[in-house]
């Protein structure tokens, strides 16, 4: 189906907000017709998230260092909806990201950017939804809101989502939660690692079985 975003339009000289359908199918009536229905939806329910996250005490902790990543936890818990294919078409699911921007009021975590316009998949709330698949006390362990936006933004990992899958594999190892802090040095040594290489050629075992060895000297440089 397609999604309804909201751009600034210059109509008579006036800056005005206009609806645009978004889709990567043909737009049809009942495809605008679906749009509007999850149009009222988002409107709903990122309404309902907000007055949740403020009743809850949540909110607060926007711009809190070190404190914010358990509002955006909680935030992303409540963004599954998004790959229902039953309401979102697969094809279509980046649009969302953007979308939930027009609604997100005091969940916005600052202006819509313009790379989020190009690329809605580096939105903050797709960031927010990935972080909740996640065990939350893993995800507290492995580092604060910087270091996870961080690691979701390498190109590595947006190239690869097999990469986001092994660190869930990772999150099942009792080792692995007993640390803290090391997801940022991760990131940068995947990075390194990776840089020039498309990781897509990798079959899944050999993927692993070299991240596996990046995070294995990762932990021996810790100890040094």
């Amino acid at each position: 189906m397609a999604i309804i975003i909201r751009e600034t339009r210059m109509i008579d000289g006036k800056a005005e907000k206009v609806k645009v359908f978004k889709t990567k199918r043909l737009l049809t009536g009942e495809l605008r017709e679906q749009a509007e229905r999850l149009d009222e939806f988002l409107s709903n329910k990122v309404s309902e998230i907000e007055k949740e996250m403020e009743s809850t005490g949540f909110l607060k902790l926007k711009g809190k260092k070190g404190e914010v990543i358990k509002l955006w936890y909680e935030v992303g818990k409540r963004l599954d909806f998004v790959t229902d294919t039953s309401m979102v078409a697969a094809e279509d699911r980046e649009f969302v990201w953007r979308a939930i921007y027009d609604y997100a009021g005091a969940l916005a975590p600052g202006p819509l950017t313009e790379r989020v316009r190009r690329d809605p998949e580096t939105s903050h709330f797709s960031y927010c939804y990935k972080l909740s698949r996640f065990l939350w006390e893993f995800v507290q362990m492995a580092g604060d809101w910087t270091s996870w936006s961080e690691f979701f933004d390498r190109k590595e990992t947006k190239n690869d989502p097999r990469i986001i899958e092994w660190l869930g594999k990772k999150a099942k190892e009792s080792n692995v939660s007993a640390r803290q802090n090391w997801l940022r040095p991760l990131t940068k040594a995947i990075h390194k690692e990776f840089e020039n290489r498309d990781t897509t050629v990798f079959s899944v075992e050999e993927l692993y079985e070299r991240l596996d060895k990046i995070f294995a000297e990762m932990r021996e440089n810790e100890q040094e």
